[in-house]
């Protein structure tokens, strides 16, 4: 009879793990924000993501809005937010901005930040005074000349 006992402990204990287990949320884990750093791109230190990707200001961009929607994002993709300070980069410089349809974009010194879709490689900076309009943003915030 103890023999009885011991295994149907056993079986339910196994069971009630089993349970629990299946139970348990298995999402995976969120992901960390993307995290800007310092980068050389055409002899120059500016802003770039995690995996040296050059970042770019729109000059038609105020403080804290975006004004590149539509079109524009085809061409000019936003770094989304938050992301956090990397080497070389102020902390304090680091906010999201809410875009007009209601996605976080990271900014820098109140610049919105975009990448540039025929950059192909790391360190590439095509998009550099197009349309006499964007820019590279250095590590101060402002655009690279």
């Amino acid at each position: 009879m103890r023999i009885q006992h011991a295994t149907l402990a056993l079986v339910l204990t196994c069971f009630a793990t089993a349970t629990a287990c299946s139970a348990a949320d298995t999402s995976p884990p969120a992901a960390s924000p993307a995290a800007l750093r310092v980068s050389s791109s055409a002899g120059r230190d500016v802003l770039a993501d995690s995996a040296g990707n050059s970042l770019y200001a729109f000059a038609k961009d105020s403080p804290g809005t975006s004004a590149c929607v539509g079109d524009c994002l085809a061409k000019w993709p936003v770094l989304p937010g938050p992301v956090i300070a990397g080497p070389g980069v102020a902390a304090d410089k680091i906010t999201t901005i809410t875009r007009p349809d209601g996605t976080a974009q990271a900014a820098y010194a109140g610049r919105p930040l975009y990448y540039f879709a025929a950059d192909s490689a790391p360190g590439d900076a095509r998009g550099h005074g197009l349309m006499g309009a964007w820019h590279l943003i250095g590590a101060d915030g402002q655009p690279v000349p």
